[in-house]
């Protein structure tokens, strides 16, 4: 696990996220019960226009039936990492699922129903072009930049930074990651 890029204390990407035999583990089961499992469209808290929600990604819910256990060894290892204290903070994950021209608008996180503190997107697809966009934007008044699609690697986003999600240019691959929300 090493840290590959940190913006401010607002923003860290860590690559070589899980033990390659879990992470290879977490993405089989999941591309083997991809087809099965209750997608919706992604709710977002955010003020946005209809024709940006129509193309916006989709969800699976973490009570869908994906392995629960992938889910406890996931938050372990994000708990757990060196670069962010996540430590007594409560974790909510889900898959997101971006098809060809989905995407999410620029959104901070913020939410006065919840007590979010972070936001961290966990990259599964182990192959992606980086003409295929999905990138992750980010803006503030300190600077601004973006976050290629990299298999096995984590982006912890403070709330508040400003981010959003490119639209997926490729049609034949989709964009697969775990979304976590940690609450204090």
């Amino acid at each position: 696990m090493n840290l590959r890029f940190k913006f401010h204390d607002q923003l860290f990407w860590i690559h070589n996220f899980l033990p390659q035999s879990l992470y290879r583990e977490m993405y089989l089961e999941f591309i083997r019960k991809r087809k099965k499992l209750h997608i919706e469209k992604t709710r977002v808290n955010w003020r946005t226009y209809k024709e940006e929600v129509d193309d916006m990604s989709e969800s699976i819910d973490q009570k869908s039936k994906l392995n629960h256990e992938y889910f406890k060894k996931y938050h372990t290892f994000l708990t757990h990492q060196r670069f962010v204290n996540l430590i007594n903070f409560k974790m909510v994950s889900h898959l997101r699922k971006f098809k060809y021209g989905q995407h999410l608008t620029w959104h901070s996180d913020q939410n006065d129903k919840t007590n979010r503190k972070y936001a961290a997107t966990y990259y599964f697809n182990h192959r992606w072009n980086e003409n295929w966009g999905g990138e992750l934007m980010f803006k503030s008044d300190l600077g601004s930049g973006f976050i290629p699609i990299v298999a096995n690697s984590v982006v912890i986003i403070k709330c508040g930074l400003w981010h959003k999600v490119n639209a997926n240019l490729k049609k034949t691959h989709q964009r697969f990651s775990i979304q976590t929300w940690v609450n204090g």
